[in-house]
């Protein structure tokens, strides 16, 4: 939902700091665990309208460098040998000028798992002419067997040579040596107190509030004596710095930054872990109960970790591990202020959260190095305005199978597709809560409602006040719908645009999107003349809507 340009990286020394690289492309998405030889089989429409667009956008902005190429295959061709993704599309259409890199194993795999050349002569030949230009393993050492051999020519090695030193080049890596402005930046000037509050801030407003009966949170620190911090992921950094990640100077858990503020109200925090992910065991629940019985407030702090969520791991359940659920029931029977923070990378759904409606829920990713900031969230020195990322479905049987890549089957993929009436989420795309209460003052106005020409500027307009307590942020979402479409490939819905705005307390704001209706995707295969439906809301909740005719003989 985010991107940086690439100019951005360049300040003021004309050479980039920063050279980004994304993977991996494309359709890989699972299954993990066996993904040297899954083979995706996907759409052309699908392609198009779903998995290669993000893509292209990241390219027309400018905002990779180098890209780096998927492990499975797609459509029958491995991605590090596909030269209708890696070249077709990727050069010839898009005008990609960076590189394609691999990942480590997906060359050799080329013939060893996929079978689709005799040798790994071929395949080294075969990735590099499809336009894979570099090779993380050690595979690209057998080219010179390739060019002796007439697999591939030494242009076609040269131009891959090229885009790979284009990127050392943009980089100053070729500059004379202790030319390099960025070198010479100190330690402590990454480690700075602006970029630790840069990291908070991030986390701050990543978190999201899900429910909160009764207003449990946030918590009073000032009517609190005690406060129990329980559960396995409350006092673990490796829910926080999860794979492939950078060490701080300093972790901060969620137990620190609770401790921080309590001793400054002279607080007592206690905890235990109580429960595990990895298995049932009960063992810690007596003293969780306890400690939970003494104490003013509960939080329990859980979800899953690395060893879920890593490579070559799938998820089979979308419930809470371990024995972290029947804890969690032991301590809402205690019936006292309670909140559950759940901590994944993907959905956690537990209905009976929900269902019972008894304890504050709030959910995040694996947030880094910055706890203090969850800290903040609790004691409401910080308002929670994050919107969920993704779908959370009620359980498995609302989704497809892991290695069907289709969009539309039944009940549908993603919130684009999703048939709501036979497949109701726990919780939809989009869904957040506040602290505060936002209230929308006018109705969602579109100007002009009546079209009979696609490159209209079109205006929509509503206005929100903050008559909560807190100064907080809210996340605007603008979606759309073309009513009576019969094109079963394209999204029954999608998001437009979206901002994030402060409001102070009893603040008033007008908000306003301006687009046009041919550059909305795929508008060209919709149905025109028609209506199109536009509202405020989340993927499912519709908090002001309004419709925009376009009429050619208007």
């Amino acid at each position: 939902m985010g991107y940086a340009k690439l100019e951005d990286t360049q300040l003021e020394y004309g050479i980039y700091k920063v050279i980004p690289v994304i993977r991996h492309f494309i359709d890989y998405d699972g299954p993990d665990n066996g993904r040297f030889s899954f083979n995706a089989i996907i759409s052309d429409a699908d392609l198009r309208i779903t998995y290669l667009p993000v893509w292209k956008k990241l390219i027309d902005e400018k905002a990779i460098v180098g890209i780096m190429s998927a492990i499975s295959a797609v459509n029958g061709i491995p991605s590090a040998a596909n030269k209708y993704l890696l070249n077709d599309v990727l050069r010839n259409e898009w005008n990609f000028t960076g590189y394609v890199i691999s990942d480590c194993d997906p060359v050799a795999d080329i013939q060893k798992s996929f079978h689709y050349t005799a040798t790994l002569e071929q395949a080294v030949a075969i990735s590099v002419s499809s336009g894979n230009d570099i090779n993380c393993g050690g595979e690209f050492k057998l080219l010179h067997q390739a060019i002796k051999h007439g697999f591939v020519n030494f242009d076609t090695i040269n131009l891959a040579i090229s885009r790979g030193l284009r990127s050392r080049f943009l980089s100053g890596n070729f500059d004379p040596i202790g030319t390099d402005p960025y070198s010479s930046i100190p330690y402590s000037i990454v480690d700075s107190l602006e970029h630790k509050l840069l990291t908070k801030q991030i986390v701050s407003e990543s978190i999201v509030l899900l429910q909160n009966p009764k207003q449990i949170l946030p918590f009073d620190i000032t009517k609190i004596k005690q406060i129990a911090v329980i559960g396995p992921s409350s006092n673990d950094i490796t829910v926080q710095a999860h794979t492939y990640h950078g060490t701080p100077s300093k972790w901060i858990t969620t137990l620190d930054g609770i401790k921080s503020i309590a001793l400054k109200y002279n607080v007592n925090v206690v905890y235990t872990w109580g429960a595990s992910r990895r298995n049932n065991s009960d063992e810690d629940f007596p003293h969780a109960i306890e400690l939970s019985i003494e104490s003013d407030i509960i939080l329990f702090v859980g979800g899953l970790d690395e060893s879920f969520e890593e490579e070559d791991t799938d998820r089979n359940t979308l419930e809470l591990p371990g024995g972290q659920l029947e804890l969690i029931k032991l301590i809402i029977g205690l019936n006292k202020p309670f909140a559950i923070l759940i901590i994944s990378g993907s959905p956690i759904s537990e209905p009976f959260f929900v269902n019972k409606n008894q304890a504050a829920l709030l959910w995040m990713s694996y947030f880094g190095q910055s706890g203090d900031a969850i800290a903040d969230i609790l004691f409401g020195f910080s308002v929670p305005s994050g919107c969920l990322p993704f779908t959370i479905p009620m359980n498995t049987s609302q989704m497809l199978p892991i290695d069907d890549y289709s969009m539309n089957k039944s009940p549908g993929r993603t919130y684009r597709y999703l048939n709501y009436n036979q497949a109701p989420p726990l919780f939809p795309f989009g869904y957040g809560l506040s602290y505060s209460k936002f209230t929308f003052i006018s109705k969602l106005i579109i100007f002009p409602n009546k079209i009979n020409n696609l490159d209209t500027d079109i205006i929509t307009n509503i206005s929100i006040i903050n008559e909560g307590p807190f100064r907080a942020q809210y996340v605007i979402q603008l979606y759309y719908e073309f009513l009576n479409s019969t094109v079963i490939e394209l999204p029954i819905r999608e998001l437009l645009q979206f901002t994030k705005i402060t409001f102070e307390k009893n603040e008033q704001k007008s908000i306003s999107f301006t687009f046009r209706i041919r550059n909305i995707p795929n508008s060209n295969r919709q149905q025109i003349p028609g209506i199109i439906n536009f509202w405020i809301g989340n993927s499912r909740d519709r908090y002001a809507q309004a419709t925009l005719v376009i009429d050619f003989d208007s």
